[in-house]
C-alpha cells in the first residue's frame, strides 16, 4: 500500500472557520460549508455542497465540517482535495481512518 500524507490546516475569517484538506496532489474537489441551526434545544447543522465532475472529497469534508460546526457552533467551510490515482479500498480506508482520529483534535 503507498504512504498516503494528509495535510489539514485551520483558518480564522472572523468568527467562521475554514478548513482545508489536501495530499501531495492536493486540489479543489469539494467544498462543503456548513451552518449550525438550533432545533429542539439542540445544534443541528446544515450544509451546502459543491463538487466538481467525478469527485467524492465531499465525504472527508462533511465529517470535518459536521465536527467543527458541533464543536465551536459557527459557519465552517472545508475545502477538500485529496487525490490517489487508482486509489484501492484500503488506501480509502486509510484516508477516512485518519480522517476519524484528526477530526478528535479539531
Amino acid at each position: 500500500m503507498r504512504e498516503i500524507f494528509i495535510k489539514r490546516t485551520m483558518k480564522w475569517m472572523g468568527k467562521d472557520l475554514v478548513i482545508h484538506i489536501r495530499n501531495e496532489n492536493g486540489h479543489i474537489g469539494s467544498v462543503v460549508i456548513g451552518q449550525p441551526y438550533v432545533r429542539d434545544d439542540q445544534i443541528h447543522v446544515t450544509f451546502n455542497t459543491w463538487n466538481q465532475l467525478g469527485h467524492k472529497d465531499d465525504i472527508v469534508a462533511t465529517m470535518y465540517v459536521k465536527a467543527a460546526v458541533l464543536k465551536y457552533e459557527c459557519v465552517v467551510t472545508c475545502v477538500c482535495g485529496v487525490h490517489l490515482d487508482d486509489i484501492t479500498p484500503e488506501e480509502m480506508q486509510k484516508i477516512l481512518t485518519w480522517v476519524k482520529k484528526d477530526i478528535q483534535n479539531l
